[in-house]
């Protein structure tokens, strides 16, 4: 409990630290006493990072790397080849998020070319280590809010216990990944008053995705607004300089590229005029599909609803504590800063949400917190040593015993299937031939694991991308039609893209002399010829859908040996 003796200011953590600013007769009753400090012995919290990790890495890694390459994945992987080649984002593929995935994809895919390796798992690699990250930040953020190292091992363990989140460690490039590592870390800097990185890595989030991500570099500058005890408009010009260096350098690297114009066009006037959601759903509709993505995964979902009412029963709770002096609780970072931030990523889910785990990503840090919170809370009122070590003893079984179940539940799988699918886009690559074209509608996959480039950079057609080539190109819907034939290609792979204008698309092609089959999952339109070279070699071209293994008509497996390091 706080009282009207001076306090070492050197002593008090950051969400301390606001309510310390008042004047001491007038300092609130807290709900979160200090913890002790930490500073003095350094191990702790070492050993706390260390355990972080070293659960995520054993978590993590329970799914394979050589797991399915998705469609979604596949447009950061395929824009991050390009990059590496000097094609700048949105210029390689139309994509309405922010540029800051496929850059990062581009510098994976720029070490592999110059290590030799596969760029895919390279990339891969990369987005893992910001999965991990996310978890060691997670540890510091909850450190740093309550001095209590245990408290941040329990919000990492949790964290790294949801499995949605768990499963796109290893198998992406996952765009949604590092939009949790930035907002995570600009909570952080929040949290110790540095407030150019604060919102620069609030910044950083919103060049990953817009909508999930502005709410950080906002909260940055308000947060320099509210706590700076002096000087206030100078520590917002600090924090509004941070949110816009990456925006300046972004912009700088487009009009240097070439691609300002495809940049503003996909990251600002698309999102705002064009995306177009194929099923629209009403408000219940939407909390219907949270409430059933979260319930996919029973220990996930046990642990995401529980860590959100801790969460906000501790936020409330330190504000009703506060008695009279609510305004100095409502300073504090676990209500200015988490709580506001938590409260506006669950109204976006109610305005835009899709039945996937990624879009649970910005909202998973917060249960965890939320169980940060308690443990803390827990913590600091056990008086007796005896008690303090029980508790302790307690809460570190806990937690082992969640990092085995949740190690067991993940499983290891999908060890195959990017294999398979570089066997059938070899296959692919073969039939195609140097030289010629190989049209991707719909899906990147072939573009990635083939390394070759599309004509076209409207490869991703969903969510009104579509329709947007068909306003942006001249003869419309005919026109595109045209550009897709006149580029003679041998084969073209029409996947990813459902409904009634893709099946009109295919009607179109097979009538200018394609024929239409099926190799491995992909739907194929052949040339007469390319469809001869696959029979000559033996690549099935099947009538409906096949495991990736049969690509071979002769059921032996078609080998990647000779297809480089696709």
């Amino acid at each position: 409990m706080a009282g009207t003796e001076p306090v070492d200011a050197a002593a008090v953590p950051a969400a301390s630290q606001a309510v310390l600013d008042s004047p001491p007769d007038r300092q609130p009753r807290r709900f979160f006493p200090r913890g002790p400090r930490l500073d003095r012995e350094g191990w702790p919290r070492r050993a706390g990072a260390f355990a972080s990790v070293a659960v995520a890495l054993a978590l993590y890694t329970r799914h394979s790397i050589n797991g399915l390459l998705t469609r979604d994945d596949s447009i950061y992987a395929y824009g991050g080849q390009q990059m590496a080649h000097g094609v700048p984002p949105y210029t390689s593929v139309f994509d309405p998020k922010g540029p800051l995935p496929t850059m990062l994809a581009g510098v994976g895919a720029a070490a592999a070319r110059l290590l030799g390796k596969n760029d895919v798992l390279m990339m891969r690699l990369e987005f893992f280590g910001c999965s991990v990250l996310t978890v060691l930040m997670i540890y510091l953020l909850v450190v740093r809010l309550w001095n209590s190292v245990l408290a941040g091992v329990v919000a990492a363990v949790v964290f790294a216990s949801f499995q949605g989140f768990a499963q796109g460690a290893l198998a992406g490039p996952e765009a949604h990944s590092p939009d949790v590592l930035f907002a995570v870390v600009s909570m952080w800097f929040v949290a110790r008053r540095q407030w150019y990185w604060a919102a620069f890595a609030g910044s950083l989030a919103f060049a990953v995705k817009q909508t999930t991500g502005i709410v950080y570099p906002v909260v940055a500058i308000l947060g320099a607004v509210v706590w700076a005890a002096s000087r206030r408009w100078r520590a917002a010009g600090i924090a509004i300089a941070g949110a816009l260096t990456p925006l300046a350098a972004l912009i700088g690297y487009f009009a240097v590229a070439g691609g300002l114009g495809t940049f503003f066009e996909s990251a600002f006037v698309f999102p705002v005029v064009g995306l177009r959601r194929p099923h629209p759903q009403t408000v219940l509709q939407r909390l219907a599909g949270v409430a059933q993505t979260v319930n996919v995964y029973p220990l996930s979902a046990v642990l995401f609803w529980l860590g959100a009412v801790f969460l906000v029963a501790c936020a409330v709770a330190s504000v009703v504590r506060a008695g009279s002096d609510r305004r100095w609780a409502l300073r504090e970072p676990l209500v200015l800063v988490v709580l506001v931030t938590f409260l506006y990523q669950a109204g976006y889910t109610l305005v835009d949400f899709m039945r996937f785990d990624q879009y649970l990503y910005p909202l998973l840090p917060y249960p965890a917190i939320g169980f940060g919170a308690a443990t803390a809370f827990a913590v600091q009122r056990l008086r007796r040593p005896q008690m303090v070590r029980t508790g302790i003893a307690v809460l570190a079984t806990a937690g082992i015993a969640l990092t085995a179940v949740s190690w067991t539940l993940f499983g290891r799988g999908n060890d195959h299937l990017l294999r398979n699918q570089r066997a059938t886009a070899c296959a692919i690559d073969r039939i195609v031939g140097p030289g010629a074209t190989l049209y991707a509608i719909g899906n990147p996959v072939p573009l990635v694991l083939t390394h070759r480039r599309s004509p076209d950079r409207f490869i991703y057609l969903d969510s009104g991308v579509a329709q947007w080539k068909i306003d942006h190109t001249a003869g419309g819907f005919n026109g595109w039609v045209d550009q897709v034939l006149d580029t003679g290609a041998p084969v073209i792979v029409l996947d990813g893209w459902d409904g009634t204008r893709a099946l009109v698309m295919q009607r179109a092609i097979v009538r200018a002399g394609y024929s239409t089959g099926y190799m491995g999952e992909w739907r194929v339109l052949l040339t007469p010829a390319a469809r001869l070279r696959a029979r000559k070699d033996g690549f099935a071209v099947t009538r409906f859908p096949i495991d990736w293994r049969l690509t071979s008509l002769r059921r032996t497996g078609f080998t990647t040996q000779t297809c480089g390091s696709g």
